[in-house]
């Protein structure tokens, strides 16, 4: 440290402040390097409300769920990937055509940047076959949960999954996903019976639960909605 006393000041402390960046960069916050790596979302219920059967159909029904565009937000700003997990069998159907369901997620997209600048999806990950078909890639089989993992060389153990349905849950089951996370908007609250509370609820066993569930699910955490989810996420 001899040679600090040899420098002019100002040059002294530049030299200072670049040795402190050095440090803070070798070590980062622990509140960053907590989260997930990888956010896996669903759509319907999650990012946008639930229309029902046959799903959104039309640009127009489509509506984001309360904070979903700032918690996306949230997550990019701190440096997760987050991707899109969805079922849409309204396509393999015959009901709307990939071009129309096209035009819808360009749709969410917009409303999302439009609410936060930041709140983008970095891949969309879309099983359009229907449940007459054996397809490894829809819910509730794990096989675009594991192509987004492959995709972006992330392990099981760093993704969370957020979901509104037990198909979404037994995804991220069959993908190895550790931490599985169950909102009450969309199909949750008639899952559970019940809306979820003011904190968040760790489920991990069936005895619990008002409702008949698959054992496979267990356990997972019952938060209100994906800006919740993101709250928790974010401060665990």
């Amino acid at each position: 440290m001899h040679f600090l006393l040899r420098l002019p000041l100002p040059s002294c402390v530049t030299l200072l402040l670049l040795i402190w960046c050095d440090v803070l960069m070798a070590f980062p916050s622990s509140s960053s390097s907590s989260l997930p790596k990888l956010v896996l979302l669903d759509r319907d219920g999650v990012i946008n409300h639930d229309v029902g059967s046959p799903g959104v159909t039309l640009p127009s029904q489509l509506q984001l769920t309360t904070g979903a565009a700032v918690a996306i937000g949230r997550l990019k700003r701190a440096g997760c990937t987050v991707v899109l997990v969805t079922n849409q069998s309204c396509v393999g159907k015959g009901i709307i055509s990939r071009t129309q369901l096209t035009v819808i997620h360009d749709e969410m997209m917009r409303q999302l940047r439009l609410d936060d600048a930041d709140a983008t999806l970095d891949r969309l990950y879309v099983c359009t076959t229907t449940t007459t078909t054996e397809d490894a890639r829809r819910k509730p089989n794990g096989g675009m949960m594991l192509e987004a993992m492959k995709d972006f060389q992330v392990d099981a153990a760093d993704c969370v999954l957020v979901g509104d349905t037990w198909t979404d849950l037994q995804a991220a089951a069959a993908a190895n996903v550790p931490l599985r996370i169950l909102v009450s908007t969309g199909y949750g609250v008639g899952i559970m019976g019940r809306e979820a509370r003011k904190d968040k609820e760790y489920i991990e066993e069936v005895s619990s639960l008002s409702t008949s569930l698959p054992e496979s699910i267990l356990p997972f955490y019952y938060i209100k909605n994906l800006a919740c989810a993101v709250d928790y996420l974010m401060t665990r």
